[in-house]
């Protein structure tokens, strides 16, 4: 195993609770950070190269530094924990086992951002993890660490629980937002953007459970020490959702020096594929990111050996890439039917497309509609084609990425295998 940062406690007894997490080191990152300047935490955030943990990618010391700050007007943390992307579970991993971790990382970027109220909206399934996160806000206020001048800094910050319904489309920020005001989940149009206008139109950020943990260790060990863990742009540590026909599915915390090949097949993580059958694809970032088959998982297209991190994966773009996204890493064996699982994504999308965008509104239910065609047998040449150029009047043309998310997939289904397609058709 490699550099682990943030599962390094995680098999202590009873790391989720205060006691014995404040015994293995835990809030030492609120004391260092409540003796530095704000502007400081956001520079040392910025040196150490940490990217959001959501799926994007974006550097999260320059997301932080666009925060609007207007003299007299409150500015907010969320975090989002609305876990939806079929194939990731990570962040409910990390709650679950270490919440205080979470609540750490809360206080130290709440501090840096100058938010006194803070939010985690929190998927609505998740419903016994609130009762774990809200037990261990209580164990903060009740030492200290939360609440009226924390550690007598003259520092005031207090975290709430929000659930959301279980939209997928709360996933993105503004739709979260929105949401978080008790309306519609549906996402705004930017700009503004949410530094500048967010909740209640105050400025905003908002970032997923994994970048806010990661937070921690930034401030423990330093930015320089962190940024060297990984790889050039990608650095740190990244926590992979593994799943599929793999003999040893869970969550496992990589450094991204790691190649795909070896993080499939070591014991150490995936411990190759079950029932010793041959590996036929991946999707790497979650469902929403493109399909890759095993010769360009493992290799890219010029022969160079693929790597776990958000560089190696792209590389080649979607002609032959694909997205480390959220880290849902999805194995599918030599069994498995190509159409009837681009399908199953399909059904998913259309299902939590918001409507508000005609091509997303539209595309989805119809995309859906020609893959079970497929499945059906009813199938016939000229609809690949269709499905192609719908799915490319969909990508790029919508408020928010659910467009594109359920996009790709069928694009790249189609891309690598298109056979597949073509054997379903019996007329």
């Amino acid at each position: 195993m490699g550099v682990q940062l943030l599962l390094d406690k995680i098999s202590v007894k009873d790391i989720q609770l205060y006691d014995v997490y404040r015994a293995e080191g835990g809030y030492s990152s609120v004391e260092k950070a409540l003796k530095l300047k704000p502007e400081d935490i956001v520079e040392e955030v910025k040196k150490s190269g940490l990217r959001g943990r959501g799926g994007a990618g974006f550097p999260t010391g320059m997301k932080w530094s666009f925060i609007a700050k207007p003299s007299g007007v409150p500015r907010h943390l969320v975090c989002n924990a609305d876990e939806s992307e079929p194939g990731t579970f990570k962040d409910r991993f990390l709650m679950e086992k270490i919440p205080h971790l979470l609540i750490e990382g809360l206080i130290v970027s709440s501090f840096a951002l100058g938010s006194n109220t803070t939010y985690i909206y929190i998927r609505g399934e998740y419903a016994w993890i609130v009762d774990i996160l809200e037990q261990a806000i209580s164990e903060a206020e009740q030492h200290g660490w939360l609440g009226k001048n924390i550690l007598g800094t003259g520092f005031d910050c207090n975290i709430y629980v929000q659930r959301g319904a279980g939209a997928y489309i709360c996933g993105e920020e503004t739709a979260l937002i929105e949401s978080l005001e008790g309306k519609r989940g549906n996402p705004r149009i930017k700009p503004p953007f949410p530094a500048v206008e967010g909740l209640w139109r105050r400025p905003t950020v908002v970032n997923n459970v994994e970048t806010i943990a990661a937070v921690v260790p930034i401030i423990n060990i330093g930015a320089e020490a962190y940024s060297k863990i990984g790889v050039g742009r990608s650095t740190g540590t990244k926590l992979i959702s593994a799943c599929g026909n793999i003999n040893k599915p869970g969550v496992y915390e990589i450094d991204m020096t790691i190649s795909v090949e070896d993080f499939v097949y070591s014991k150490d993580y995936c411990g190759g594929i079950k029932n010793n059958k041959k590996l036929k694809a991946c999707i790497p970032g979650g469902s929403s990111v493109p399909i890759l088959p095993a010769n360009l998982l493992f290799n890219t297209a010029d022969g160079k050996t693929r790597y776990m991190n958000y560089e190696s994966l792209s590389e080649g773009g979607f002609a032959t890439g694909s997205m480390l996204g959220s880290g849902g890493f999805i194995v599918l064996d030599e069994d498995q039917c190509i159409v009837k699982h681009t399908y199953t994504l399909a059904r998913f999308y259309r299902h939590e497309s918001c409507g508000q965008c005609s091509p997303c509104r539209e595309g989805t239910g119809w995309m859906e509609k020609i893959l079970l065609k497929f499945l059906n047998g009813e199938g016939r040449h000229n609809d690949i084609d269709l499905l192609w150029e719908i799915q490319s009047k969909i990508e790029g043309n919508t408020i928010c990425p659910l467009g594109d998310a359920a996009a790709w997939p069928v694009a790249a289904a189609i891309r690598h295998f298109r056979h597949e397609f073509e054997q379903k058709i019996k007329i």
